[in-house]
């Protein structure tokens, strides 16, 4: 009798089946497709956003404006370096008997940074008077750290790099519970975008900055393009900072601007992996961003220096054809737009998969390198990979250029 299935009915079962297989592979594709359009969607509104900021930053009227309205950068208030820790005094601050957050002692220990962690976990905030007392020592910190840190893992063996954190705490306390805190067996590089889209911006900075109070020798910090009080007002940080601190939240921001400007630009590993947020240029040159005077990264905006660089220009060799300078020392100026563009390139660039190097219109800031540039700066610096993060990856990361380049 056999089993029953007939020529007739196994010619409709083998139908069936394929009819099922081109219904699934339909949907497959319309899901892919409607994912790939959700994300060019969502990088076309991002990367608009930035372009809007960096039109503003580089405007002085629309800058100014922004800053007389929040109330940052008013000249009378502004302090020298000398009078900072007077100005973010603190001592003056009682902590209310009812405050139930952590209580710090400096110099900051593993204990007490621990316990900033808990406290976070558990929705707690941390007092004014910690908040300015622990930027205050990052200030002090930072200022001391060369532009690119140079870092081993002969001890260590592994370096964990964590990118893009964007006030996301819960992304923080996940990566700490499944690779342990900051010590001095495991270092960290925090590559920049600490702030800014997350609820928790300060939280997640205040965390990463007493970690590297504890290990100033294991933690390090690159700067990244939302580290800038000017991308803040756009995108959360500053709003959330002034919600959070309604008394003394213009001070804390005023610090936080101080310390984003003293934040390093690069990180080198062993001498062969170069770590920072956004890419290289074809003009990168890491013995340059070594040299620059990174907490004045912005050009006068007044006074008698005037520069015009065209859209297309690019540093080096063809930057005086394409500037026209209108002031008695032209060396000050040129080397005021060699750190605007050294460190615009290391904080705003993205690869892409053509060869040579042209200016990111998409972002506003940066550029666009090619494999033949990654090639070339690596070599340069007897370099093997360069791992970035500024972009998000639909599957988590990605490596392009031969895989020299990490995402």
């Amino acid at each position: 009798m056999g089993c029953g299935i007939t020529k007739s009915n196994a010619q409709e079962l083998k139908k069936s089946a394929l009819l099922i297989q081109r219904w699934y592979r339909q949907y497959v594709a319309r899901m892919e497709m409607r994912q790939r359009c959700t994300w060019n969607i969502f990088q076309s509104i991002e990367y608009a956003g930035e372009l809007d900021q960096i039109k503003v930053r580089s405007g002085p009227s629309k800058l100014q404006k922004y800053k007389i309205k929040l109330g940052i950068l008013k000249e009378n208030e502004m302090c020298h370096d000398t009078e900072l820790e007077i100005y973010f005094c603190y001592k003056n601050m009682e902590v209310s008997k009812l405050y139930s957050g952590p209580h710090l002692s400096f110099p900051l220990t593993v204990t007490g940074a621990a316990e900033l962690v808990e406290a976070f976990r558990n929705k707690q905030h941390l007092h004014t008077r910690y908040v300015l007392q622990l930027l205050l020592e990052t200030w002090k910190l930072l200022r001391l750290l060369p532009n690119i840190n140079y870092v081993s893992t002969c001890q260590s063996k592994e370096i964990t790099v964590c990118g893009d954190l964007h006030g996301h705490l819960e992304d923080l306390l996940l990566i700490f519970y499944k690779n342990g805190f900051p010590s001095l067996e495991k270092p960290y590089v925090f590559n920049g975008d600490f702030v800014d889209r997350g609820k928790h911006s300060i939280e997640v900075l205040l965390i990463i900055f007493a970690f590297m109070l504890v290990y100033p020798n294991n933690v390090h910090l690159n700067r990244g393009n939302h580290e800038d009080h000017i991308v803040n007002l756009r995108y959360g940080f500053t709003k959330e900072v002034l919600g959070k601190y309604m008394l003394h939240g213009k001070k804390i921001l005023k610090l936080l601007q101080k310390i984003f400007s003293w934040l390093p630009l690069a990180t080198v590993v062993d001498q062969k992996v170069l770590i920072v947020h956004g890419g290289i240029s074809d003009t990168t040159d890491l013995s340059l961003i070594a040299k620059l005077d990174r907490q004045k990264k912005n050009p006068p905006s007044s006074g008698n220096l005037f520069l015009d660089i065209k859209p297309h220009a690019r540093m080096g060799t063809s930057l005086k054809s394409h500037c026209t300078l209108t002031y008695s020392a032209p060396i000050v100026i040129y080397l005021c737009s060699v750190t605007v563009m050294q460190i615009d390139d290391v904080l705003w660039s993205d690869p892409m998969s053509q060869t040579g190097c042209i200016p990111n219109k998409i972002r506003g800031g940066g550029c666009y390198w090619g494999p033949d540039v990654t090639e070339k700066v690596l070599s340069r610096h007897n370099l093997q990979l360069l791992i970035r993060s500024h972009e998000c990856k639909q599957e988590g990361y990605a490596f392009c250029h031969n895989r020299k380049v990490r995402n």
